[in-house]
């Protein structure tokens, strides 16, 4: 019984150093050079996980700029989780890029607090979903931002933001396994 609580510890807290690893692991180089029309339909899915995060849960939908799936959980933390300092955890030419986009800045914040707040919750595991199309977004060399009353997709071009949660709360998903 205690190997198998100790390998189950293991795993949990392993969410943590997984998400940084993967932060790490993004070509930094490339941010905001490579985005292609593939790159919507990852902001899509996003918006579209998003909105069924949102009916699904008793709070109310928020813009999908920032978006803080622990807090609309309805947890608190101390200042450590609230304020997260990019700098703590990256080095300074990943601070450096996201800092030209508030929204990917935040997005990343957003996904590393979930995924320190995983280590000691993981039945909400699942919630990653929501960040893991922006993060793609990232991986594959793109860029997002907050302009104009949308999400300006590098590449693609705008989603307006006005009456979002209503109009991505039914649509289909995209299959995006493969981009």
């Amino acid at each position: 019984m205690l190997n198998s609580e100790f390998e189950n510890l293991e795993i949990r807290l392993m969410r943590i150093e997984k998400s940084l690893n993967r932060i790490n692991n993004i070509n930094w180089n490339n941010y905001g050079k490579l985005g292609d029309r593939f790159d919507g339909d990852l902001v899509y899915e996003y918006l579209r996980k998003l909105a069924k995060f949102y009916k699904e849960n008793p709070t109310k939908p928020l813009a999908p700029f920032y978006v803080d799936v622990v807090r609309s959980l309805g947890f608190e933390f101390d200042r450590e989780l609230t304020d997260i300092s990019l700098s703590e955890f990256f080095e300074e030419k990943i601070v450096e890029n996201l800092l030209t986009s508030r929204m990917a800045e935040y997005t990343i914040k957003g996904y590393i607090k979930l995924s320190k707040f995983i280590d000691e919750n993981p039945g909400y595991t699942e919630y990653l979903e929501i960040y893991d199309p922006l993060i793609r977004v990232l991986e594959r060399g793109g860029g997002y931002r907050y302009k104009d009353g949308g999400i300006m997709v590098q590449n693609y071009g705008l989603f307006p933001l006005h009456g979002w949660y209503e109009k991505f709360l039914e649509k289909e998903p995209i299959d995006i396994s493969n981009i």
